[in-house]
């Protein structure tokens, strides 16, 4: 992503490094200090994350407060997460789309059932608006013959279980695509989404349930964060 979010915006007009919130090298103070030390006052931080919760609301804060603690010269202003972007629906509707065909044996007269499962949080701070505004986008742009149903992989509500009631139970769907609303593979999707279905298919037997790649590093994705990081900066 940072080399394809460079190619994007130029070398001469932006110079984009990678900084890590936790667990791994360089923090954001690293990435400021490198960024600082090319004459790189003017900095714009994209929170690369899908929705508010601790990250965004703890971790982000506390480490901008400490690269200008490090680097009083730098000015540093933070994009908005994506959140609920018409540009991250279309790439969930290609997600779907590309397993539509191994839906339609399956599904009959009912409805397509669609999951969109998000990394789960423990903040109080996510309320999950933006994930149920996400799941509302995609159903009206997908259309007619399907139904949606949002939930987090973990710690909570709305659960995967509840998401699959409400297509299964409530909406009659005899078919579920799991879109894992996460960047990349790990640990979150192979362990609790995928986890998460293997114990909703033996609850619901006569359901089939599928499951997509994450979002990856998709042209869409790339231009989005482009724009929020330009927008940022003009701000």
């Amino acid at each position: 992503m940072v080399q394809r979010l460079q190619e994007r915006l130029g070398e001469r007009n932006a110079k984009v490094k990678m900084a890590c919130l936790e667990f791994i090298q360089p923090d954001l103070p690293q990435a400021v200090g490198s960024l600082v030390s090319e004459g790189r006052t003017s900095i714009t931080v994209m929170p690369f994350l899908l929705g508010q919760g601790t990250h965004t609301n703890d971790d982000l804060e506390e480490e901008i407060a400490r690269s200008l603690e490090a680097y009083p010269q730098a000015r540093i202003k933070a994009s908005e997460v994506f959140g609920s972007d018409p540009a991250l629906v279309e790439i969930v509707v290609e997600r779907v789309h590309e397993h539509s065909a191994s839906l339609n044996g399956k599904s009959g007269n009912a409805p397509k059932g669609v999951m969109l499962v998000k990394a789960g949080t423990r903040s109080a701070a996510e309320d999950h608006l933006w994930l149920y505004q996400m799941g509302r986008m995609l159903e009206e742009r997908l259309g007619a013959g399907y139904a949606v149903a949002v939930a987090q992989s973990h710690f909570g509500s709305p659960t995967m279980e509840e998401a699959a009631a409400e297509l299964v139970e409530k909406q009659g769907v005899s078919a579920v695509t799991c879109v894992p609303y996460i960047f990349f593979p790990g640990l979150i999707l192979t362990r609790n989404i995928i986890g998460g279905l293997e114990a909703l298919g033996q609850k619901y037997p006569d359901v089939g349930f599928e499951v997509t790649p994450t979002l990856g590093v998709e042209d869409g994705l790339v231009e989005l964060t482009a724009r929020r990081i330009l927008d940022a900066s003009h701000d």
